[in-house]
């Protein structure tokens, strides 16, 4: 038998949000790194915040008190006030 991908989305009932706008540039963004606190995603946004500073931006850390339950009303807040683009790292 062959596994069959199960979707977890009800697709009759959920809306499709549209994509957030890109910018063209970093130069001068404020970027919010969110460390989730999975294995790994700290080297993982290491390498982005490289990336990120090189192309312009400036960039600062928050944290997820733990990866298992959603982000806390307060670590959303932060990144909304510091941010003009949030990353959220995932690894393993």
């Amino acid at each position: 038998m062959s596994p069959e991908y199960v979707s977890p989305f009800d697709d009759a009932k959920r809306v499709v949000d549209p994509l957030a706008a890109r910018p063209q540039s970093l130069d001068g963004r404020h970027v919010v790194l969110l460390d989730i606190r999975k294995n790994r995603g700290s080297e993982l946004l290491d390498r982005l915040e490289q990336l990120m500073r090189r192309g312009g931006a400036t960039t600062s850390r928050i944290s997820k008190e733990i990866f298992s339950k959603p982000a806390s009303i307060q670590v959303i807040d932060e990144a909304v006030a510091r941010a003009d683009l949030v990353v959220e790292a995932l690894a393993d």
